[in-house]
C-alpha cells in the first residue's frame, strides 16, 4: 500500500508498493494536466482512502466540483472489490458519508428551479436542487448498507454518516425525521456541534426560542469562533423572544468576527426594514433605518447573489421605487433559488404584481398562477390583489369581484386595508346581469366597508396612526366614492366624506410643480354643492370663493369652466339664501362671459317671476327655448312659469308637445296630470263642467303613467291618492246625494283608502304636500287630533310660511273646538289665522274668517257655566267680539268687486256682535260675583284646612313629646341596669377570688394532714376539740363548708365522747354489731327523707328552678378537693363507727336523728339562696358532699368516689 505524507508546506508525497515516491504540490492540482494524472496515480499506487479524500477535499475547497467529484467516485470503485481485490466496506463508508456531503453543500448553491418563462434573470442549464438532494440520499444509503455490511450496527454509526442524515432531513424540510438522529447523535456525543445546531434549529422550527437559544448559548460558550457562527441563531431566537436589541448586538458581534457573514448582512438590514415600517416610530427615524436596511441587504446580495431573502427583499424596494426591471430580474432570482415554501410563493407572488404593474398581464398571470398553486390552502393577499386587478383590468368585472369574495369569505374579515378597498368598489359596481335587490345589498356592503375605513382614517391623529393606514388613506378617490354612495342616502355623511377627501388631498398632495389641482378645486366645487343641499348655505359660499380664488390667475379650457360653474353655484347660494340682488350679479357675470349659458338665464327668469315681472321672465324663458327646444329641463321650468301666472291651458297646450321630444319623461306625466286636475276642478262654465270628467279621468291616466316609469315617484302616486279621495273618478249617477248618510260614509271609506297610499309615500319620501294631504283625509273622517298632527308636520317642513296650510290648521282647531266646547281650541284657530293673515295682510277671506272665530269665541263662553270659564278669559273674549263687529262693519262697508264673502252676511254678522256685546256686563257681573263666592269658599276651607292642621301639628308635637320621655326613661333604665350589671360582675369576680383562697386553704390543711398521718403523728391531738355550738339556725347557715365540716367532725367526736361514757354500763347488754346496723339504717332513712324533700316542689319555697339546677352540678376542681376531704374523715368516721354506742337507743337516736336533719338542713340552705354560678365559679355542693356530715352522731356511713365516675355506699 502507498503512504502519502505532508512533510512541508503544502507538498504531499505519495508512495508505491515497490518504494517509488511521488512529491505532489497541491497548489498545483488546480494544472488540468496534473489533475488528470492523479486518479491514476492514486489507483495504481493503491493509495488508502485517506489519500483520495485529501485530494478530493482540496478541489472541494476550492470549487473545482467536477474534480473533487470525479475523485470520489474513482475512489469508491477503488475501494468496492473486483479484480480479486475484496471490497473494502470502512473505505467505502468513508468515501460514501463525503460524496454525499459533497452534494449537499452544491445543493445549497444550486438552483430550485430554472424558469423557462423567465424574462429578466435567465440562467444556464445545471442541476437542481433536487437532483442533489438525491444524489446525497442515494450515496447516504449505501455508506448505511456499507456499514452494515462491515458488522457496524446504527449504535456505533460514524458521525458523517450520521451527520449527513440530518442535514438532508433538514434541507428536504423533514424535521421530524431528523429528530430522533440528532437525538442519538446527542447520546453518543453529547459536545458534538453540528449535532447541537441542529437541535437549536429544530427547537427554533417548532417556536420553542428559549430552548433554541440555550443551545446556542452552550455552543457559543463550547467553540466560540466556530462557523456557521452560532451568533447568527442566538440573535434569531432572541428577536423572537422579543429582545431585538440583544438580537442585533449578536448580529453585529458576528459582523465584526467575520465581515463577510452575509447572514448578518442580511438580519441587521431586515431589522431595520421592519423598523422602517413601525408605525410607532417616528418618520425621520422610519427613513434613515430604510436607508439603513437597503444598504445592508445589498452587501448581503453582493456576497451571495443567491440568497433568496435579499433578492426578494431588493425585489420589493426596487418595485416601489419604480425600477421594475431590475425588480423583476431580482423577483426571478427569488423564485429560482427559493429554499422554501413561503419564499416560493412570495417570490412569484412580488414578480406578478411587478408584471402587473409594467402592463404586461400575459407575463403576471404565470407567476400568479404558481403562487396559488403552491400554497393552494393558504391566503396570499399579494396574490389574490393581483389576479383581481388582472380582471379589471382586462374588463372582467364580475370575475374580480367573484376572485375576490371567493378570499373575502375565506379571510371572514380579516384581510388587510388594500383587500377592503377593492372589494368595496366592486361591490359598488353595477355588473352585467346583476338584479337590482343584489346591486342595493352589494352597495350597502361597499358602505359598510368604506365607511368603516373612513372613521379610521378621520380617528387618525398621529404619524403612527396614518403609517397604520399603509398609505390606503391618503386615497382621495375613496372618499370621493363614498361620498356618491351616502349622497340619496345621507347627505350629512357625504359631506363628512368629502370632507375628508379635501383635507387628505391638502395633507399629501398639494399643488404641483406650482400649479393649482384642478382635482381639488373640482372637489371644493363639489363640497360646495353638497353644503348647499345640506343647508349650510354660508358654508357653501365660502368653498365656491376659496375656489374661485385658487383659479383665477389660471388660463384654459379646464380653468374657465370651473369659473363659470362656481359663479353659477355661488348665484344659486345667494339666490336659496334669499340675496337675490347678488345672485342676480352672479348670473350675469356668467352670461357676460357665456352669453348662451341657458341654467343663468332659467334662474333669471325666475327671480323676475317671483318680484312679479312676468314679462321679462317670459321673454328670458323665450330667448332659452329658441336656443334649445329640446331641453327637458328648460320646458319644464316654462312650464312651471306658466302654471305660476295662473295660464293652465297654455301650460296644458306646452306639456303636451314636450311629450313629442320625450315620451318616457316623469316629470312631463307629473306636470301633465296636475294640470288636467286643476282644469277639471276650476271647470266653472257649462262646456268646462260638461268636460270635468273627462279631464279627471286624463289625470288618472297622466299619473298612472308616470308610475309606470318610475314606481316610486311620489308626486304620482300623490295624485292618484287625492282623485281617489275626492272620488272624481266616479261615474255620473252613481254617487249618492251630496250631504247624506251614505255621502258621508263613502267619503270617510275613500279617505281611508287614501291614507293608505299617503302614509306609504310619506314614510318613502316625506314632503310637507303629502303631510297636507294626509291632513285633509283625517279631518274627512273626523280625526282631528291626527289632522293637527299632519298639519303642524306639514308646517314644520314649510317653515311657517305656507299660508294654505295654517288655514288648514286653524279650520281644524276651529271645528275642534266646536266640537268639544273648548276655549282653548278655540284660542289655537285664532292664532293661526293670525299668522296667515301677517303673512298675506290683503286677504279679505282671511280677516272675515278672524272676526267669525272671535264672535265664535264670545259666543261659546256666554254659553258655559261660570265655573268652566274665567273672569279675564270673559273681559278678553268681549274684547274680541267688539273687533269682530267692527271688522264686520269695515268688510260690510268695502265696495270693491269680486269679494270672498257676502257683505249682507257680513252686516248680520256685525248686528249680531252688537246684540251680543249688550249682554256683557249682566255676564260680567255674574260671573264677579261667581268668583267673589267661589273666592270666598276657597278662602273658608283654607282656613278650615289650617285649623285642622295645627292640630295635627300639636298632636304630633305631644306624640313626639312623650316619645322623647319614654326614649329617656328607657335610656336611664339601661344605665342603671349596666351600672347593676357592672357591679355584679365585681361581686362575683370577689366571690370567685374567696372561693379559690378557701379552695387553696383547705388543700393545704389536707395535705399537711396526709403528711403527719404518714409520719405516724395523731392528728387529733393537734386539732382542737370543740363543742357543737348552740348558736341559731341562721347563723349556721352564713357559714362555709370547710367551717361545717369542722364542726361535723368536732361534733361527732363529742358524741361519740358521751355514747363512750354511756356504754360502761349497758356496753354487755346491746350487741356492737346490731347498734352499728342500726346506725346505718337510721342514716339512709334521713338520707331518704331529704332527698324526698329535695325532689318535692312544695318544700322548695320560693327558689327558682334555675336555683334548683344548680344543685345538680359539681365542677370538677370540687369533687377533687372533697375527695381529698373525704379520704381524710373517712378514718375519722371509721373509728367512730367502730366505737360501742348507747344501750338506751330510743332517745338517743330521736336527739341524733334530729340531730342529723337539723344539720342536713344547715347544710344545705345556702344551696337554695345561692346565685347561679357562672363558668368560672365553683358548683355548689351536691348530696353526696352534704351526706359526709350526716354521720355526726358517731355511727354515719361514708360515700366515697368509685373510679368509673359514679358514687357507692361503703358500709
Amino acid at each position: 500500500m502507498a503512504e502519502a505524507t505532508e512533510p512541508q508546506g503544502r507538498m504531499v508525497a505519495i508512495v508505491g508498493a515497490a518504494g517509488v515516491q511521488t512529491e505532489i504540490d497541491l497548489d498545483t492540482l488546480g494544472d488540468e494536466d496534473i489533475a488528470e494524472v492523479i486518479p491514476e496515480l492514486l489507483a495504481d499506487y493503491s493509495a488508502e482512502c485517506k489519500d483520495w479524500t485529501l485530494f478530493a477535499g482540496e478541489h472541494w475547497k476550492c470549487k473545482r466540483w467536477d474534480r473533487a467529484e470525479e475523485l470520489l467516485v474513482k475512489a469508491i470503485q477503488q475501494f468496492a472489490g473486483g479484480l480479486g481485490r475484496p471490497p473494502d466496506f470502512l473505505a467505502l463508508v468513508r468515501l460514501h458519508s463525503m460524496l454525499a456531503h459533497f452534494h449537499l453543500a452544491r445543493a445549497r448553491s444550486a438552483p430550485r428551479a430554472i424558469l423557462p418563462h423567465a424574462k429578466y434573470d435567465k440562467l444556464k442549464p445545471q442541476h437542481l436542487k433536487d437532483f442533489h438532494y438525491t444524489e446525497a440520499a442515494a450515496n447516504l444509503n449505501k455508506a448505511d448498507q456499507a456499514h452494515q455490511s462491515s458488522g457496524g450496527s446504527a449504535d456505533d454509526e460514524p458521525s458523517p454518516l450520521a451527520l449527513g442524515k440530518i442535514i438532508l432531513h433538514l434541507a428536504r424540510g423533514n424535521p421530524t425525521l431528523a429528530q430522533p438522529l440528532v437525538t442519538r447523535q446527542l447520546q453518543k456525543q453529547p459536545s458534538n456541534l453540528i449535532a447541537l445546531l441542529a437541535q437549536a434549529r429544530l427547537m427554533f422550527a417548532r417556536r420553542m426560542h428559549d430552548k433554541a437559544l440555550e443551545i446556542y448559548q452552550r455552543l457559543l460558550a463550547v467553540a466560540p469562533e466556530m462557523s456557521p457562527d452560532p451568533r447568527i441563531g442566538l440573535g434569531l431566537s432572541l428577536w423572537m423572544l422579543g429582545d431585538k436589541g440583544r438580537a442585533r448586538l449578536a448580529w453585529n458581534r458576528a459582523l465584526k468576527r467575520d465581515p463577510g457573514s452575509w447572514p448578518s448582512l442580511l438580519l441587521l438590514g431586515l431589522a431595520d426594514f421592519n423598523t422602517a415600517r413601525d408605525p410607532l416610530v417616528p418618520q425621520s427615524e422610519r427613513l434613515t433605518s430604510e436607508a439603513s436596511g437597503v444598504s445592508f441587504v445589498q452587501q448581503a446580495f453582493k456576497l451571495n447573489n443567491q440568497a433568496t431573502a435579499s433578492a426578494l427583499a431588493l425585489a420589493s424596494i426596487a418595485g416601489s421605487s419604480g425600477r421594475l426591471e431590475q425588480a423583476s430580474k431580482l423577483a426571478e432570482r427569488a423564485i429560482q433559488y427559493s429554499d422554501n415554501k413561503r419564499h416560493t410563493v412570495l417570490s412569484n407572488a412580488e414578480r406578478g404584481r411587478l408584471g402587473f404593474v409594467a402592463g404586461d398581464v400575459a407575463d403576471a398571470g404565470p407567476f400568479i398562477a404558481a403562487a396559488k398553486s403552491e400554497d393552494a390552502g393558504g391566503v396570499n393577499f399579494l396574490a389574490e390583489l393581483t389576479l383581481g386587478q388582472i380582471a379589471i383590468k382586462n374588463g372582467n368585472l364580475r370575475e374580480a369581484l367573484n376572485f375576490i369574495e371567493q378570499t373575502a369569505k375565506r379571510l371572514n374579515g380579516a384581510g388587510p386595508l388594500e383587500y377592503t378597498v377593492l372589494h368595496a368598489c366592486l361591490l359598488n359596481y353595477p355588473h352585467p346581469g346583476m338584479t337590482p335587490d343584489e346591486l342595493c345589498g352589494n352597495r350597502a356592503t361597499a358602505r359598510r366597508m368604506l365607511t368603516e375605513l373612513h372613521k379610521q382614517v378621520s380617528s387618525a391623529s398621529s404619524e403612527s396612526d396614518w403609517a397604520k393606514l399603509r398609505g390606503v388613506g391618503t386615497d382621495v378617490d375613496i372618499f370621493l366614492d363614498l361620498a356618491k354612495m351616502w349622497q340619496d342616502e345621507s347627505i350629512d355623511v357625504a359631506v363628512g366624506a368629502y370632507q375628508t377627501a379635501v383635507s387628505v388631498g391638502v395633507d399629501h398632495e398639494g399643488d404641483k410643480d406650482g400649479k393649482v389641482d384642478m382635482k381639488a378645486v373640482k372637489i371644493g366645487s363639489n363640497l360646495g354643492a353638497l353644503y348647499a343641499l345640506q343647508g349650510n348655505l354660508e358654508g357653501a359660499e365660502a368653498r365656491y370663493q376659496e375656489a374661485l380664488q385658487k383659479i383665477a390667475g389660471e388660463s384654459g379650457g379646464e380653468a374657465e369652466m370651473m369659473r363659470t360653474v362656481l359663479a353659477f353655484n355661488l348665484g344659486r347660494a345667494y339666490e336659496e339664501e334669499g340675496e337675490v340682488v347678488k345672485a342676480s350679479q352672479w348670473y350675469k357675470d356668467v352670461l357676460r362671459q357665456h352669453p348662451e349659458h341657458m341654467e343663468s338665464k332659467v334662474r333669471l327668469a325666475a327671480i323676475a317671476a317671483s318680484q312679479g315681472r312676468n314679462v321679462d321672465a317670459h321673454n328670458l324663458l323665450k330667448e332659452c327655448l329658441r336656443s334649445d327646444e329640446a331641453s327637458l329641463p328648460l320646458r319644464s321650468a316654462y312650464t312651471h312659469f306658466l302654471i305660476s301666472i295662473g295660464s293652465h291651458k297654455e301650460a296644458l297646450a306646452f306639456t303636451s308637445q314636450t311629450l313629442k321630444f320625450e315620451r318616457a319623461d316623469v316629470y312631463t306625466f307629473c306636470a301633465l296630470g296636475w294640470i288636467h286636475y286643476t282644469v277639471a276642478r276650476e271647470a266653472k262654465s257649462s262646456a268646462e263642467l260638461a268636460d270635468r270628467s273627462k279631464q279627471y279621468l286624463r289625470s288618472a291616466e297622466a299619473y298612472e303613467r308616470a308610475l309606470v316609469l318610475d314606481p316610486k315617484c311620489a308626486m304620482a302616486a300623490q295624485g292618484l291618492a287625492i282623485a281617489l279621495a275626492e272620488d272624481t273618478l266616479a261615474l255620473k249617477g252613481t254617487a249618492p246625494p251630496v250631504g247624506s248618510a251614505e255621502d258621508l260614509k263613502l267619503k270617510m271609506r275613500l279617505a281611508g283608502q287614501a291614507l293608505g297610499v299617503l302614509g306609504r309615500i310619506n314614510d318613502s319620501v316625506p314632503d310637507g304636500s303629502t303631510s297636507v294631504n294626509m291632513g285633509h283625509c283625517y279631518f274627512v273622517r273626523g280625526e282631528e287630533e291626527k289632522a293637527i298632527q299632519a298639519y303642524e308636520a306639514a308646517e314644520t317642513r314649510f317653515k311657517g310660511r305656507n299660508v294654505p296650510n295654517l288655514l288648514y290648521l286653524s279650520r281644524t282647531w276651529y271645528a275642534s273646538a266646536n266640537r268639544d266646547s273648548n276655549y282653548s281650541a278655540m284660542g289655537k284657530a285664532l292664532s293661526y289665522a293670525q299668522k296667515a293673515l301677517h303673512i298675506q295682510p290683503s286677504d279679505r277671506a282671511i280677516l272675515y274668517n278672524i272676526a267669525m272665530i272671535q264672535q265664535k269665541s264670545v259666543e261659546m263662553l256666554l254659553s258655559l257655566h261660570p265655573s268652566k270659564r274665567t273672569l279675564e278669559e270673559l273681559q278678553t273674549a268681549m274684547l274680541h267680539a267688539q273687533q269682530a263687529g267692527n271688522t264686520f262693519r269695515a268688510l260690510a262697508s268695502d265696495t270693491t268687486s269680486a269679494l270672498p264673502y257676502d257683505k249682507e252676511l257680513a252686516n248680520q254678522r256685525a248686528s249680531y256682535g252688537d246684540g251680543v256685546l249688550r249682554k256683557a256686563p249682566e255676564q260680567i257681573a255674574r260671573q264677579e260675583a261667581y268668583e267673589s263666592e267661589a273666592a270666598a269658599r276657597v278662602e273658608e276651607v283654607r282656613k278650615v284646612r289650617a285649623e285642622e292642621q295645627a292640630k295635627i301639628q300639636a298632636a304630633e308635637d305631644v306624640r313626639r313629646a312623650q316619645l322623647e320621655e319614654q326614649a329617656a326613661i328607657l335610656a336611664e333604665r339601661r344605665r342603671v341596669q349596666q351600672e347593676e350589671a357592672r357591679a355584679w360582675a365585681e361581686e362575683v369576680a370577689a366571690r370567685q377570688a374567696d372561693e379559690v383562697a378557701g379552695k387553696a386553704s383547705r388543700a393545704d390543711k389536707a395535705a399537711d394532714r396526709k403528711r403527719r398521718k404518714e409520719a405516724g403523728e395523731d392528728v387529733d391531738e393537734d386539732k382542737p376539740r370543740r363543742k357543737r355550738g348552740t348558736g341559731s339556725k341562721k347563723g349556721r347557715k352564713g357559714r362555709g363548708k370547710s367551717e361545717v365540716d369542722s364542726s361535723d367532725e368536732e361534733s361527732g367526736r363529742s358524741r361519740s365522747g358521751t355514747a363512750g361514757a354511756g356504754a360502761g354500763a349497758e356496753e354487755d347488754g346491746v350487741d356492737p354489731e346490731v347498734r352499728r346496723r342500726n346506725r346505718l339504717e337510721k342514716i339512709k332513712a334521713d338520707r331518704k327523707k331529704k332527698q324526698k324533700k329535695r325532689e318535692d316542689p312544695d318544700e322548695g319555697g320560693g327558689r327558682s328552678k334555675r336555683a334548683q339546677d344548680s344543685n345538680k352540678f359539681k365542677s370538677k376542681a370540687f369533687i377533687e378537693d372533697s375527695d381529698e376531704e373525704m379520704g381524710d374523715d373517712d378514718d375519722e368516721d371509721a373509728r367512730e363507727v367502730s366505737a360501742p354506742a348507747l344501750t338506751d337507743e330510743a332517745g338517743d337516736g330521736d336527739d341524733d336523728g334530729g340531730d342529723g336533719e337539723q344539720e342536713q338542713e344547715r347544710v344545705q340552705s345556702p344551696s337554695r339562696s345561692a346565685t347561679p354560678a357562672t363558668p368560672a365559679t365553683p358548683a355548689i355542693p351536691t348530696e353526696a358532699d352534704v351526706a359526709q356530715g350526716s354521720g355526726a352522731d358517731g355511727g354515719a356511713g361514708v360515700l366515697r368516689q368509685a373510679e368509673d365516675g359514679g358514687m357507692e355506699v361503703d358500709e
